[in-house]
């Protein structure tokens, strides 16, 4: 096996968390605007964002979308998971679309999916 070889195998290589896949919080503000513009989810490990709501009612939307689903609900005050990273899911940047359903007003963060 040459060097290059060993480079491949060791970047497909994925490292679990002991305690499991990672939960990761990103806290969504009145105004559509979020605490994490963009966040790292490890596919291998099947990592997950909760979104949470500081206040209004709020849609998710993916053009395309690393999840089972597109579309996400999050409940004024209350929180909603993406469920983890599809395991088909290609390693790129996704951007969402976040719409504050009572205001009408939207921002587009995005997340990293790796190995």
């Amino acid at each position: 096996m040459d060097a290059q070889s060993n480079i491949r195998i060791e970047s497909q290589k994925c490292y679990h968390n002991p305690q499991g896949p990672a939960k990761l919080p990103v806290h969504i503000r009145q105004d559509g605007e979020v605490d994490n513009e963009v966040v790292n989810l490890r596919r291998c490990a099947g990592d997950e964002i909760i979104w949470e709501s500081d206040g209004d009612e709020f849609s998710i939307n993916f053009a395309t979308s690393p999840f089972e689903k597109d579309t996400f609900h999050v409940p004024a005050g209350e929180s909603t998971n993406s469920g983890p990273v599809r395991p088909d899911a290609p390693i790129d940047y996704y951007q969402y679309l976040i719409t504050n359903v009572a205001l009408a007003k939207s921002a587009d963060p995005g997340l990293n999916i790796k190995p």
